[in-house]
């Protein structure tokens, strides 16, 4: 079979050094868009943990930050574009790196219409709640992913700061919402929902919810992807992750606490709510509950920023290295992926309006998250597997039993629940064809990778090979 062409060397580099550790930091935070993750997410967690679901967020932020170790014990020795992809293929080889590639292009394109949609749906809402004005949800997202597509496009420090513009209006809004709700519930307040008593069924009403509650944090290891072109990368961008994974942290459970306080901790109550906090807020608010509508759309606009500047990158480093087709690792005369961002955004878009179609865009968009994060959340367990393994290959000297083992391990069997939540037995339709779906795109994407390697005889010597600071 004949072989692919080389890459030509013109063209293949971002732009180098244009963000600051506070730039990444800000795209992290609007990675995790607190308020769209935790309006979608909160009644769930309240149905499966009762009054104390802030202790399931809490043990998901400890699962995430043994997830961030080996993200970020990779990125001090060998930092590159292709984060997961890079990692797990200098680990396992070019087979399991275009797996990889493949498993997480397909897992971000679903997992971002999750946000298109919420986009579209909640402006819609917007509209018609305040302006008593029917605009459908299907123009909205367009034209939406239409500006994010371009301010992507323009260039990676322009979109850093929208994204970050929007994050601080996002986490004023909140934190106005969350004083305002406390003050008016005062006769109330208390810390019932601190107490490991009042988990709903102890230990599994935590499991139930902890699938749900680590979705909360999906996005925050996405700038691990910006390394080429943040300055002093191999510091920067751990501190910028683990940073904004406690930062978050502690807004979702103020934001669980303080819904809990306006329902006088009337779990099953919160649980029987569409959006818990919007109703809370709503109330509390009084005619400013717009607020915290803006608060929503702000969120869903700032994250629909940040996972697409940081996610097209991982997909662009994947193409430049020929794990994936050549043509994805072209970037514009800004420096940035426009080949990878043209179909991230085009087929997650279309896939988006399709699967909705004229149905409801907020009630299908948990559909489309839930298969999308399955294979992400595969890529999170192998990469704890590839961290020991690359250490003590190829960094024996600095290798930690305790960093690079230890941890890496309990990272695993903090993220095997969740998995496990989201591939069982037993789900309701379409839930219970996702798993299915997945297994054939992994056997498609093994098909794919043997083919890639007899094209690319070169293949394993590629992966990670450009080194972003190098």
């Amino acid at each position: 079979m004949a072989q692919a062409q080389v890459q030509p060397p013109e063209h293949t580099r971002l732009r180098r050094n244009a963000l600051s550790t506070t730039d990444i930091l800000g795209v992290s935070l609007a990675d995790t868009a607190p308020a769209m993750s935790f309006f979608f997410s909160f009644a769930v967690i309240a149905a499966a943990a009762g009054v104390a679901s802030p202790l399931a967020i809490i043990v998901a932020a400890i699962a995430v930050l043994l997830k961030i170790n080996s993200l970020a014990e990779f990125t001090k020795v060998t930092p590159s574009s292709g984060s997961y992809i890079s990692y797990i293929g200098k680990t396992f080889g070019a087979i399991p790196g275009v797996v990889t590639a493949w498993a997480l292009a397909f897992g971000y394109i679903v997992a971002i219409g999750f946000v298109m949609a919420v986009m579209g749906g909640w402006t819609s809402l917007i509209f018609s709640q305040f302006l008593h004005v029917a605009v459908p949800w299907q123009p909205i997202s367009v034209v939406m992913v239409g500006l994010v597509t371009y301010l992507v496009y323009r260039g990676v420090k322009v979109s850093a700061r929208w994204a970050m513009a929007s994050f601080g209006f996002e986490l004023l809004l909140i934190v106005v919402s969350m004083a305002v709700m406390v003050a008016s519930s005062t006769a109330h307040l208390n810390f019932t929902s601190f107490n490991p008593a009042h988990l709903k069924h102890g230990l599994s009403g935590l499991g139930l919810a902890f699938p749900l509650a680590i979705f909360l944090f999906i996005g925050v290891g996405n700038p691990g992807a910006m390394v080429e072109e943040t300055k002093n990368a191999r510091r920067a961008v751990p501190r910028a992750i683990y940073t904004a994974t406690i930062f978050v942290t502690v807004v979702y459970v103020l934001m669980a606490w303080s819904t809990s306080v306006v329902f006088h901790n009337h779990a099953a109550y919160i649980a029987g709510l569409a959006v818990p906090f919007v109703s809370a807020a709503s109330r509390a608010l009084g005619p400013l509950a717009i607020l915290v509508y803006l608060a929503g759309l702000t969120s869903t606009f700032s994250s629909l920023v940040g996972a697409t500047t940081a996610q097209t990158r991982m997909i662009f480093s994947a193409g430049r290295e020929g794990l994936l087709p050549w043509s994805l690792g072209k970037v514009s005369r800004f420096g940035t992926p426009w080949a990878a961002l043209a179909l991230y955004s085009v087929v997650a878009l279309a896939m988006t309006l399709v699967w909705v179609g004229g149905g409801s865009a907020l009630a299908v968009a948990g559909e489309i998250a839930t298969l999308g994060t399955i294979p992400i959340a595969l890529v999170y367990v192998v990469l704890n597997i590839a961290l020991p393994v690359y250490y003590r290959t190829h960094h024996r000297a600095i290798f930690s039993p305790w960093k690079h083992l230890i941890v890496p391990v309990l990272g695993i069997a903090f993220l095997v629940l969740p998995l496990w939540g989201l591939v069982q037995p037993g789900q309701p339709y379409p839930y219970n064809l996702f798993p299915w779906i997945v297994l054939a795109l992994l056997a498609l994407g093994v098909a794919y990778a043997v083919l890639r390697r007899r094209q690319v005889p070169d293949l394993a010597q590629r992966v990670g090979s450009i080194i972003a600071d190098e």
